[in-house]
C-alpha cells in the first residue's frame, strides 16, 4: 500500500512540475533544471548514506559537487578584480624601488656611539665587538620597519654598527 501511494505522488509531482516546465521561460528552465538535478543527485547521495552502500564522507563530497558550479562563478567574478589588485601593489613596488634614495651622511664615531647607546670611549678599547652587537640587536628588534618603526632609524642603527665596527678592527 505504502509503495502504491508514493508512486502516486510522485506521477503527482512529474505531471504538475512538467505542466510548470512549459510555461517557464529559457533561462527559468535551465535553473529549474539544474535545480532539480541537483535535488535528485543530493537525494540519492542521502538515500546510499540510509542504506549503507556509502561512506557519510563520501556522501558529503557528493553533496559539495553541486556548489562547484557557483563557486566557479565567483572565481571568474573575483579573479580580474584579484589581478588589478596584484597588478596595482607590484607596481607599488616597483615604484618605490626605483625612487631615489637620499644618501646617508657619513656619521662620525661619537654620533654613532651614541645612537647604540654606548658611553665608553672607543679609544681605550673599552668597546668590543659583541657590545656592538648586542646593542645593535637590542635596539633593531624595537625600531625595526616590520615592528613599527621606521627605515630611517632603521638605517641609522645598521651605519652606525658598521662604522664601530669597522673604527675597532683598524
Amino acid at each position: 500500500m505504502f509503495k502504491i501511494l508514493l508512486f502516486a505522488v510522485i506521477v503527482t509531482f512529474i505531471i504538475i512540475g512538467s505542466a510548470r516546465y512549459k510555461k517557464m521561460d529559457a533561462v527559468q528552465k535551465r535553473k529549474t533544471l539544474w535545480r532539480l538535478g541537483t535535488g535528485i543527485f543530493l537525494g540519492i547521495l542521502i538515500l546510499l548514506v540510509v542504506t549503507g552502500k556509502m561512506h557519510w564522507i563520501g556522501a558529503a563530497l557528493g553533496a559539495l559537487l553541486p556548489f562547484v558550479r557557483n563557486a566557479y562563478g565567483l572565481i571568474s567574478q573575483l579573479l580580474p578584480l584579484w589581478l588589478q589588485r596584484k597588478n596595482a601593489q607590484k607596481d607599488n613596488q616597483t615604484e618605490e624601488s626605483h625612487s631615489p634614495q637620499r644618501p646617508m651622511a657619513p656619521m662620525p664615531i661619537q654620533e654613532a656611539l651614541e645612537v647604540l647607546g654606548l658611553s665608553a670611549t672607543s679609544e681605550k678599547g673599552e668597546i668590543t665587538e659583541t657590545m656592538i652587537q648586542d646593542a645593535h640587536r637590542r635596539l633593531i628588534q624595537k625600531l625595526h620597519p616590520d615592528r613599527g618603526g621606521n627605515d630611517y632609524l632603521a638605517a641609522k642603527i645598521n651605519q652606525a654598527r658598521d662604522l664601530l665596527l669597522e673604527y675597532i678592527k683598524h
